[in-house]
C-alpha cells in the first residue's frame, strides 16, 4: 500500500510547499512585525479553489496563448534526448576505459576529472565558440545554434546540456565497475576464460543495472538545472523561457501548474527506479 501512496503523497507535498512558500510574506504586515494568519489563509483558500477548477481559470487562457504547450513539448524532447545520450555514452565511455591498457585509461580518467569541475556556462559558450568558429573558417553551417525566426536547434542544446551529466555518469560507472571487479563472480569468469568485454557486458553491466538506473536520478537534476541557462543562451523559446511571464501576470495557479510539469521527469525517473529496484530485489547478484 506505501507505494501505492507514495507518489501522490510526493505531488501533495510539492503543492503544499509550493503554497507555503507563496503564501509565508501574507504572513506579516507591511511596515510592522506582527503576524496575521487571516490573509494567510485566505491566500490559500482562494487558490486552492482556483486550482480545483482550473480548467475554467484565466490560467489557462494564458496557458494556451502563449503556447506553453508546445514550449514544453520541445524542452522535454531536449531533456529526455540528453538523458538517453548520458546513458549510452556513459555505459560506452565506461567500457571503454576499462577495456583501455592501465595507463591509457588512468589519462581518460584524469581529463574526465578535469572537464567535471569545469561549470555549465563555459561548456555552453564553448560549443557556441566551436560553431561560430567552424562555419566562419569553413563557411559550413551545417549545425543550428540559436532559436530565430521560429526555428528550433536541437543537436546543438542536446550535445551541450548532456556534455557535464555524461562525464559524471561515467566517473561513476567506472567507481562502480571497479569495486565489481574484485568480486568472486568476476574472477570466476576470468579464471573460466571468458573475454573481458563479455564479463564487462553481460554480467557487470547487468549486475549494476539497479545503481545506473538511481543515478539517472542525478543526472536529470544537472540536466534540468541547465535546462534555464541553455534556452537563456540559444535564445530558445522553451518552456523555461515562457513560465516565468506567465508567473508575471500574476496567475498562481499556472505557477503550480508549471512547476509541476517541471518536476515531471523527476517524478518518472524516480518511478522507474522503483521499478528496477522491486524487479531486482532478492535476486542474486549474477548466475553463473
Amino acid at each position: 500500500m506505501k507505494k501505492y501512496l507514495d507518489l501522490p503523497l510526493r505531488i501533495f507535498l510539492m503543492i503544499s510547499g509550493i503554497f507555503f512558500v507563496f503564501a509565508l510574506p501574507t504572513l506579516f504586515g507591511i511596515g510592522e512585525l506582527t503576524i496575521n494568519f487571516k490573509p494567510f489563509w485566505q491566500f490559500i483558500e482562494i487558490n486552492i479553489q482556483k486550482l480545483i477548477h482550473y480548467k475554467d481559470s484565466q490560467a489557462m487562457v494564458l496557458y494556451e496563448q502563449m503556447h506553453m504547450g508546445e514550449s514544453y513539448r520541445y524542452s522535454m524532447i531536449i531533456v529526455f534526448a540528453s538523458l538517453l545520450v548520458v546513458i549510452l555514452i556513459g555505459i560506452l565511455g565506461a567500457i571503454m576505459v576499462q577495456m583501455a591498457p592501465r595507463k591509457l585509461g588512468n589519462l581518460f580518467k584524469k581529463v574526465i576529472y578535469f572537464f567535471e569541475s569545469v561549470p555549465d556556462l563555459l561548456i555552453i559558450c564553448l560549443f557556441m565558440f566551436f560553431v561560430i568558429t567552424l562555419y566562419k573558417s569553413t563557411g559550413l553551417k551545417f549545425l543550428q545554434l540559436y532559436g530565430i525566426f521560429g526555428h528550433k536547434p536541437y543537436f546543438v542544446p542536446i550535445v551541450t546540456i548532456s556534455f557535464l551529466p555524461t562525464l559524471f555518469f561515467i566517473q561513476f560507472l567506472i567507481k562502480v565497475l571497479e569495486e565489481e571487479e574484485s568480486k568472486d563472480y568476476v574472477l570466476y569468469l576470468k579464471a573460466k576464460g571468458f573475454r573481458q568485454i563479455r564479463i564487462l557486458v553481460v554480467h557487470m553491466i547487468r549486475n549494476i543495472f539497479p545503481l545506473l538506473i538511481i543515478q539517472l536520478r542525478t543526472s536529470i537534476w544537472i540536466i534540468l538545472s541547465s535546462l534555464y541557462l541553455l534556452e537563456f543562451m540559444f535564445n530558445i523559446n522553451g518552456f523555461t523561457k515562457t513560465f516565468p511571464i506567465g508567473m508575471g501576470m500574476g496567475e498562481f495557479v499556472l505557477l503550480v501548474i508549471c512547476l509541476l510539469l517541471f518536476a515531471l521527469p523527476l517524478l518518472i525517473i524516480e518511478g522507474v527506479s522503483r521499478l528496477v529496484l522491486t524487479f531486482f530485489k532478492g535476486k542474486e547478484s549474477v548466475s553463473l
